[in-house]
């Protein structure tokens, strides 16, 4: 079978192309996938709601293109479909599919574009997948959670873990840590090494406060709970499958749906653990709900968690029965029969 040669339209930001690579990897799951990669900025004065205006006027896409993010459209490989996610990528993904006339698929909010511009958009949320095209599912991921070790028995107050992940964010959206929040979550690790002898694999990120990074770093020394700390200032990106692989639970701060959504596809027990102000929009809720509903992860209030609640609140986890990958690749299959099978 012929490499498909997918373009993957990117903005920059690890939280949209990592949904992207999911995307393709799915793809790559039915047949051998060729991986031409653009990244594209949209210029400040052009607005996506102006250049949603103007496809739907009927402005030529090479005149878009230009417009929108500078881009020579003769310089762009010839590709069999088009994939990106995040808003700054739509004008790109749109013009680029009119112009080399393959199918373009996009993860996330449409705004002010037309699904009918799109061959398939996919999104997390139910309210977003309610249209003609939209269809909701897990975000996407490009880990293989085949690829991970087999975890031991079911996680309950008789088998406690003996590594954990924590993944820890920060403030966002409606969610802020306070002191204390921090106090709580490290207190934590120290607990629950006392109690089960876990001991833990820890990652911040970029939102994550450089005294609380000075403070997990000065942990690994200290009274053995920390096995190891994986500082993104110093190790950067693209160190979550480690942590994943290593732990038969994750914990996650519960402002990033990005890091719970991975850690739920890697198929390993999750708690999501939320700091006193943790507000969500009606759509991320929902989400959340979803993901609950299946007994996909749990989600504990940082102020009253404790080894027991937790250990109590794991052992309810039901983690996702296949690969994760494979279903989103039958689904891509079933809607994009020439593009993905």
């Amino acid at each position: 079978m012929p490499n498909l040669r997918v373009l993957l339209i990117s903005d920059g930001r690890p939280g949209h192309f990592n949904l992207s690579e999911g995307i393709v990897a799915a793809m790559a799951r039915r047949r051998p996938v060729l991986i031409e990669r653009l990244e594209v900025k949209r210029r400040s004065f052009v607005s996506g709601r102006l250049v949603a205006a103007l496809l739907a006027a009927g402005v030529p896409a090479r005149t878009l293109l230009w417009l929108a993010h500078g881009l020579d459209p003769d310089a762009v490989p010839a590709v069999d479909s088009i994939v990106s996610a995040g808003a700054e990528t739509m004008p790109a993904n749109v013009c680029l599919a009119r112009m080399l006339s393959v199918p373009n698929l996009f993860y996330g909010s449409l705004r002010a574009f037309r699904p009918s511009w799109f061959a398939l958009v996919l999104t997390s949320y139910s309210a977003q997948a309610r249209h003609p095209h939209p269809l909701m599912t897990l975000k996407p991921s490009r880990l293989d959670p085949d690829t991970l070790p087999v975890l031991p028995a079911r996680i309950g107050a008789d088998c406690p873990p003996q590594r954990a992940g924590l993944l820890i964010g920060g403030d966002g959206g409606g969610t802020r840590f306070n002191e204390a929040d921090w106090n709580t979550l490290l207190e934590l690790l120290s607990a629950t090494h006392a109690a089960w002898g876990t001991r833990w694999i820890v990652s911040n990120s970029r939102r994550t406060p450089d005294a609380v990074g000075d403070r997990l770093a000065a942990l690994v020394s200290t009274d053995g709970a920390v096995e190891r700390f994986i500082d993104v200032r110093s190790a950067g990106t693209g160190t979550l499958g480690e942590l994943l692989a290593a732990s038969e639970l994750v914990a996650v701060t519960a402002d990033s749906s990005s890091m719970l959504s991975e850690a739920v596809w890697s198929r390993r027990p999750v708690l999501a653990l939320a700091p006193a102000v943790h507000e969500m929009t009606p759509m991320e809720a929902a989400y959340r709900a979803w993901l609950e509903g299946d007994a996909r992860c749990r989600t504990l209030p940082l102020a009253t968690a404790t080894p027991a609640r937790m250990i109590e609140a794991a052992a309810g986890i039901v983690p996702l029965p296949g690969n994760p990958l494979d279903d989103l690749a039958s689904l891509l299959a079933a809607k994009l029969p020439g593009t993905c099978a």
